[in-house]
């Protein structure tokens, strides 16, 4: 006779002899029971449901406890039901399961905590528990080692889910890892949650045949975080995978003294080759809410040979104090193997200013204009004023001109005294044009391409994303912005511009040095060059000097000097030491010498096409591969899948196979990655704490101790085990399925049994209410 532990909650389950255990194993046919045995879920599938009568129901046994709940679910669903996991009974001697009771999910009644409170911020949820008595208990027959149903009511007090819905109940609903696995990878590529949901429905024939919601979608994304370490950590292993893909990647972090994190900087290798051909003129902007921390993400950007905006380095930082930017600057120049741009342009900040001052001392700090006349506009609110500032900001004038403007302007408007215009002017040397004549700036002069950088990361980012997630998605965004400098290459190289102009050896010239973007501006200038004369010229002991004026306009003059011997070409207005392509004025010059070819002076090599050509090389060489051949074997794979599906569906036998070979190979090599995965988790060894956490926790410390309420007789003070209205029922002796209610330190239990024992929602397998 088999030892059987516990009651159901509604009927005594008497001990079972031998003879009457064989009788319940013997259909009414005297048919053996392996007739009616259901060995694995897939064989759940020849039962017809319909209309299955509880005498019938009972004559099925199970290979183990999963097939019982599956068939029982399969049941609820064309009843119109949802199901859940309820008592369960142990052997005294090994713990071991000897029976299961699932129970419809509406048995028992909630405990109302809290509804009446009328502080609430949200609406307490609808009643769902109305005491249903539903059940089936399956018990083991451990000769056979096979379960056998001793108990199934199919009594329901509430109104059945019409076929229709029943989809939606919540032990109907559940998520394959196929399509864990599947969904995740959507996400990797950018796709809102919303839209994956739409796409599971166009592949299953129609939102019906999808066997799970949007919210569990949402709740399995949230699961999955949870189980994963402190995102810190999850973080520093992203960022060593990378490492390893990519050997010239460098990152460093900053923790405080209470191992809270604060700072992250992190540059691949091919930023840091971008730094090295066109590191001379940088800009770097700080933007917010990019991450769920709300932590500025600070990028550093310039400009490329193709006149389009390149990032050198990216940093999550807490603050944006001096010292946050110092550090920042000094991790930046020692991945920059020392090296520091010529120029840098930021919005003004005073933290930034005293940081660069210091960090990059030789660096010219120009100001963003945008900034400028913003603030002159909320400083003297004077549009006419902001009209005319603007005109000494980035007029062409020189010092001189430029001071007589700026005395008769800050007169006329009666601002000579504002401290805000006294504080400017003091500093002109970092916004007025005049005064920064031959100051390369590659044609910068705001920070508006920043502010485009932070536009296009908020089609990739999310506020609410975790710091490794915004690193994979900040990646994304910069492959499309790699992606479209890869674009200019291939145009510039293929084809060959159409000339339109009348000096055509000097366009053809350009054209074949420049890239396409440049040209054009190049092209302009000498459909230009028509506007202005050479009027007089001077010889002296090595050079010509000659005199440059506008057409029908004697005003003003530039002086050209040209050096024969050297074939170079210097002009009063500085333009081509400002930017780096000749200015009108020399073209003019080269038009008059009749030159044909641009000469090696006039071109600046990180304006042309073979600006990275040394760097391009190497990385043909394989210095630089690391992170590409990755891809590109990705890339391979894929394109050799590409197909495999149409011939494998073709035919059944073929399906199977391939289907099962397919498994098998992703359970090794899944098993082989986590091996790998635990193996670098436990070599990582460093935990730290984001701000926030430090945050949650102390908010937890103070947080108020939940009193212990009776699930039972919903008192105070004791809990449903040693509760006196209990006396009449027999409780079980391995405890009675509490949930977290039981026990005030519930969420701490880890053990089997104390798990199992709780009210678990067997459709996501975690603890009640978690994730709904």
């Amino acid at each position: 006779m088999v030892d059987l532990i516990g009651e159901s909650s509604h009927n005594q389950i008497e001990n079972v002899s031998a003879e009457e255990m064989d009788e319940l194993l013997v259909d009414s046919d005297g048919n053996d029971v392996e007739d009616l045995l259901l060995n694995s879920i897939g064989s759940i599938g020849r039962v017809n449901f319909v209309g299955l009568s509880v005498d019938a129901a009972k004559k099925y046994v199970f290979s183990d406890l999963d097939v019982a709940y599956a068939f029982y679910n399969a049941f609820g669903r064309v009843n119109g039901f949802s199901i859940r996991k309820f008592k369960v009974g142990r052997s005294e001697i090994d713990k071991r399961i000897l029976w299961q009771t699932f129970v419809c999910s509406r048995q028992g009644y909630r405990i109302f905590r809290g509804v009446d409170e009328t502080n609430r911020k949200r609406a307490p949820k609808p009643e769902t528990r109305c005491g249903c008595v539903a059940q089936m208990q399956v018990h083991i027959d451990v000769g056979r080692d096979w379960w056998y149903t001793t108990l199934f009511q199919n009594e329901h007090n509430h109104e059945l889910v019409p076929p229709t819905l029943s989809r939606m109940l919540r032990s109907q609903r559940r998520m394959t890892d196929q399509e864990i696995q599947r969904m995740n990878d959507m996400r990797d590529a950018g796709i809102p949650t919303t839209q994956i949901y739409m796409h599971f429905a166009e592949q299953s024939g129609g939102f019906e045949n999808v066997r799970f919601q949007r919210k569990d979608m949402y709740n399995q994304i949230e699961k999955q975080r949870q189980l994963m370490e402190s995102d810190v950590t999850e973080t520093l292993k992203y960022l060593k995978k990378r490492k390893k893909l990519d050997p010239k990647f460098y990152w460093s972090y900053e923790v405080d003294n209470n191992g809270v994190f604060r700072h992250l900087i992190w540059m691949d290798g091919k930023s840091r080759v971008d730094f090295e051909v066109f590191g001379d003129v940088m800009a770097f902007d700080a933007t917010y809410k990019k991450n769920k921390y709300k932590f500025p993400l600070v990028v550093f950007s310039g400009v490329n040979h193709h006149l389009q905006t390149i990032v050198f380095g990216s940093a999550i930082v807490a603050d944006e104090g001096e010292g946050t930017y110092i550090w920042l600057l000094q991790r930046f120049v020692e991945a920059m193997n020392g090296k520091r741009p010529n120029a840098v342009i930021t919005d003004g900040a005073k933290a930034m200013k005293l940081a660069i001052e210091k960090v990059f001392p030789d660096a010219h700090h120009r100001l963003c204009g945008w900034h400028l006349l913003r603030n002159a506009t909320a400083n003297v609110s004077n549009p006419k004023f902001t009209q005319q500032f603007r005109k000494c900001m980035l007029g062409d004038y020189e010092i001189d001109e430029f001071e007589e403007r700026w005395v008769s302007m800050v007169n006329s408007f009666g601002v000579k005294d504002m401290e805000w215009v006294e504080t400017t002017y003091g500093i002109k040397d970092m916004w007025a044009t005049a005064h920064m004549r031959g100051k390369f700036f590659a044609g910068l002069r705001t920070t508006s391409r920043c502010e485009a950088l932070h536009s296009q990361v908020a089609r990739f980012v999310k506020s609410g994303y975790s710091i490794k997630e915004f690193l994979h998605h900040f990646r994304r965004w910069m492959g499309l912005l790699r992606n479209n400098e890869a674009e200019a290459d291939y145009y510039t190289s293929y084809g060959y511009p159409i000339m339109q102009t009348q000096v055509q050896a000097l366009e053809r010239s350009g054209a074949s040095v420049y890239t396409r973007e440049v040209f054009y501006l190049f092209r302009s200038l000498l459909l230009k060059a028509s506007s202005v004369i050479i009027v007089d010229w001077r010889e002296t002991s090595c050079s010509v000097n000659y005199d440059v004026r506008k057409y029908c306009e004697l005003t003003r003059k530039w002086v050209v000097s040209y050096w024969p011997g050297s074939s170079e070409f210097r002009c009063s207005c500085q333009r081509m030491e400002s930017f780096g392509i000749p200015c009108v004025h020399i073209i003019r010059l080269l038009i008059y010498l009749q030159i044909t070819e641009l000469p090696e002076s006039l071109i600046l090599k990180r304006w042309t096409m073979k600006a990275k050509e040394a760097h391009i090389r190497l990385e043909q060489q394989g210095s630089l591969v690391g992170d590409r051949s990755y891809e590109s074997r990705i890339a391979a794979m894929n394109d050799e899948l590409e197909g495999l599906p149409f011939a494998a569906c073709g035919d059944l036998g073929d399906f199977k196979d391939v289907m099962e070979w397919v498994r098998n190979k992703k359970a090794e090599l899944f098993a082989k990655h986590e091996k790998n995965r635990e193996g670098s988790s436990k070599s990582a060894g460093e935990k730290f704490k984001t701000r926030t956490d430090a945050i949650s926790k102390e908010a937890g410390d103070k947080k108020k101790k939940r009193r212990i309420r009776c699930r039972r007789c919903n008192g105070i003070g004791h809990n449903r085990r040693n509760c006196r209205r209990g006396d009449d029922h027999n409780q079980m002796e391995s405890g009675d399925g509490g949930g977290p209610e039981d026990d005030d330190d519930w969420s701490s239990q880890t053990s089997e049994e104390g798990i199992e024992e709780m009210d678990f929602d067997v459709t996501i397998g975690n603890q009640k209410g978690k994730y709904r």
